[in-house]
């Protein structure tokens, strides 16, 4: 049996991974991410014939942040209280050419996003600073050869105790994705600064545009808070920035976001279909049961606008 095999084996046994055939970096074959073309079994693992292998995410219960750039990840991560080395300290981690640190996968269910800088200079490429890694996309796995540097991946940190949770602080930005990217990418060092996307804030005054319905929610999320809409309708404060839902089992569930928005970890409430929600998201859901035409309307009455259009 092959080295690769006996990895693949070890893989399978001890933390049931579903493992891809893999050419350099490349998935083999067409479909490689069905559950019918992922290595499950120790049966199929010891007949593993190929020198790279790796781990299909969503199915085997991961997510991982993949550091491309270390120091520009070190950079961007410290400026949201995020220390990558003390993460690596205490998470399983991978080294090929940069480090990857593999989690325990929320319940939410995420994306691959990444963050990326603008090239250095003319002519080159845009430098990848990072990727937050979900869903069924793969890691390449030791003792894999990097394509690249022609040495075996290796574990840095090795999983003696299985893969820690995704840290919440992680998971925020995450879930609030856009508002990090700014600010990632304004933490470049050669590029000059985006400007910070254009919001309407309230005067106190409606203007004729804010007759409309994309207006009449920015003037609703101008007029209301989160946290109050939450706590009318029954979410109980259990801690500075955590709720319990009414339908999450007495479990502090539902946390407010950095940009004042909320998420909800409970797919039985309401809130819990994976995104973040502004006032208005709340006021449709726990009001108009989702239904944003109804709400639109609703809320222009409660602004005092006479003309909605949803």
């Amino acid at each position: 049996m092959s080295a690769t095999a006996t990895w693949a084996e070890r893989y399978i046994e001890r933390f049931q991974f579903k493992l891809v055939p893999l050419r350099g970096k490349v998935p083999i074959g067409e479909a490689w991410n069905d559950d019918k073309n992922l290595i499950g079994t120790v049966r199929a693992a010891r007949g593993y014939c190929h020198a790279n292998i790796g781990v299909c995410l969503e199915p085997s219960g991961l997510v991982s942040l993949d550091a491309d750039d270390a120091e520009g990840a070190r950079l961007v991560l410290a400026a949201e209280g995020l220390n990558l080395d003390a993460l690596i300290a205490v998470t399983p981690t991978i080294i090929g050419r940069a480090p990857r640190l593999e989690f325990k996968a929320p319940e939410v269910k995420l994306g691959r996003k990444a963050i990326v800088w603008p090239p250095r200079a003319e002519g080159e490429k845009p430098v990848t600073v990072l990727e937050l890694r979900a869903g069924r996309v793969q890691d390449v796995l030791p003792p894999s050869i990097h394509p690249d540097t022609h040495r075996p991946y290796r574990w840095l940190t090795p999983p003696r105790d299985g893969f820690p949770p995704l840290p919440e602080s992680l998971l925020r930005l995450w879930l609030d994705f856009d508002a990090f990217k700014h600010r990632a990418r304004n933490r470049c060092p050669w590029a000059a600064p985006e400007p910070e996307p254009k919001t309407q804030r309230s005067t106190g005054q409606i203007s004729q545009s804010a007759r409309h319905g994309p207006s009449v929610i920015a003037a609703f999320n101008d007029a209301h808070d989160t946290v109050a809409i939450l706590e009318s309708h029954g979410y109980v404060r259990a801690g500075r920035k955590r709720w319990k839902s009414p339908n999450g089992k007495n479990m502090a569930g539902v946390v407010l976001l950095p940009d004042g928005k909320v998420f909800c970890h409970h797919m039985s409430d309401a809130l819990g279909d994976g995104k973040p929600h502004d006032s208005f998201d709340l006021y449709a859901h726990l009001e108009h049961g989702g239904d944003v035409r109804a709400a639109v309307k609703a809320a222009a009455q409660v602004l005092g606008l006479n003309r909605v259009s949803a």
